[in-house]
């Protein structure tokens, strides 16, 4: 049950990335753009290395796959 809460969060998340991203498109003026964000958070080298290590954290605890028991 905790497996699935979890993927949903990361679905919400994800969709309301998708509706931030579309709003700051179609207003500019209130909302910077997602390409304009990314020039801004990118320009730090620290910035890159976290955003790396979070993706490889993300892809080690919810894309691996626990190990099958042994079978007798």
């Amino acid at each position: 049950m905790s497996r699935i809460i979890t993927i949903a969060g990361f679905v919400s998340v994800g969709l309301f990335a998708l509706v931030l991203s579309w709003y700051s498109w179609h207003a500019p003026e209130r909302l910077a753009p997602f390409g304009t964000l990314l020039d801004r958070v990118m320009a730090s080298r620290a910035v890159r290395i976290t955003i790396i290590v979070f993706w490889w954290w993300l892809g080690w605890h919810f894309f691996a796959a626990a190990p099958l028991p042994a079978s007798s």
